[in-house]
């Protein structure tokens, strides 16, 4: 029934949690998937603080959208996460997680105590090597932890949102090839993330205050509704709203002022310091992706091409989706 080979991703975010299940092999498959309401309150920037209302919802979900894995994996997206370059002398498998550990002391000398550490790397040779790693607090860790606790929900392990988005990429949107570069900006309610990809590869992953809910707020003041209506109106492509492509992508470039700047900066580093042609495009995911006009509306802001994330390899019901399960899908993606 539950199917050794499947794995359930989940991306519990503090609007929506979103759900994956994808059949893994060396052409992995989405075989079910589901979106549902985060209970009110319950996610605050990572960290679960209903356990119980959240596991009732999650429970409910798996039943309702026949989501039966064995295997559970869950995504952590937080503005505390931190993922940082790694470039270090070679040294063996058994000494490169101290030596990691060394290193961040030196610029956070608390984190060994506050925070969990993982890394992966990219390139090895006799000399260097080459990768990254990712540090996340140590209690938004635990609080998913002890979430599946005595469940029955088998939780296997936990990635973070970038290293999600970016195996969701690089599986059912673009195959890793020399050459390739790609910014991966996951547009959330009240977050965003700006997420750099290089042949395939994460190198770097900011975080910045700014998401669908800032836009939200200008059209719920210039229209006089609720929150609630104008999500619905965006969703529905504001057709219900008399307002022009003018007034919205006014409402744009507010809303997502701050989001702007944190891409402007990232294209300008990776321009001047990693490489010289830069980033080729820029793909939109996240439910503060979905307004309309906001794809040509970057495009001209940052003379690159900008698409809201797609893949032609997930079933046709799903397409209108893929950018929101994205990390979810990621999420149930195995490395090992």
């Amino acid at each position: 029934m539950f199917g050794e080979n499947k794995v359930l991703g989940m991306d519990i975010g503090t609007r929506l949690t979103k759900f994956a299940l994808v059949k893994q092999g060396t052409k992995p498959e989405l075989k079910a998937w589901g979106i549902v309401p985060t209970p009110l309150g319950s996610v605050s920037d990572g960290l679960i603080r209903d356990k119980e209302a959240v596991l009732d919802m999650l429970k409910s979900a798996i039943s309702e959208y026949k989501l039966m894995a064995k295997k559970v994996a869950v995504t952590l997206h937080s503005s505390t996460i931190m993922l940082r370059e790694l470039n270090m002398t070679a040294l063996k498998d058994d000494e490169i997680e101290p030596a990691v550990q060394f290193e961040l002391a030196q610029s956070f000398p608390d984190m060994v105590q506050t925070h969990s550490t993982a890394f992966k790397i990219y390139t090895r040779t006799s000399e260097l090597l080459n990768g990254i790693t990712t540090s996340c607090p140590k209690k938004i860790v635990d609080s998913y932890v002890e979430l599946f606790d005595n469940s029955g929900i088998g939780l296997k392990y936990v990635d973070v949102n970038a290293n999600s988005l970016a195996k969701a990429y690089n599986c059912f949107i673009q195959s890793p090839v020399p050459g390739d570069s790609v910014l991966l900006v996951d547009l959330s309610y009240t977050m965003s993330q700006v997420n750099v990809l290089v042949d395939g590869k994460l190198i770097l992953s900011r975080s910045v205050s700014g998401g669908g809910s800032f836009v939200d707020s200008l059209i719920v003041n210039r229209f006089e509704i609720t929150m609630e209506e104008a999500e619905t109106a965006r969703q529905s492509g504001y057709k219900n709203l008399s307002i022009s492509q003018e007034e919205l992508d006014s409402c744009l470039r507010l809303g997502y002022s701050a989001v702007e700047e944190q891409i402007r900066q990232t294209l300008d580093y990776i321009r001047y310091s990693k490489l010289q042609d830069g980033i080729k495009t820029i793909r939109l995911s996240g439910g503060g992706s979905s307004f309309p006009g906001l794809e040509a509306y970057f495009s001209g802001m940052f003379r690159t091409p900008v698409y809201i994330a797609q893949s032609d390899s997930t079933p046709l019901e799903v397409s209108d989706k893929f950018f929101l399960l994205m990390p979810a899908i990621g999420a149930a993606l195995r490395e090992d």
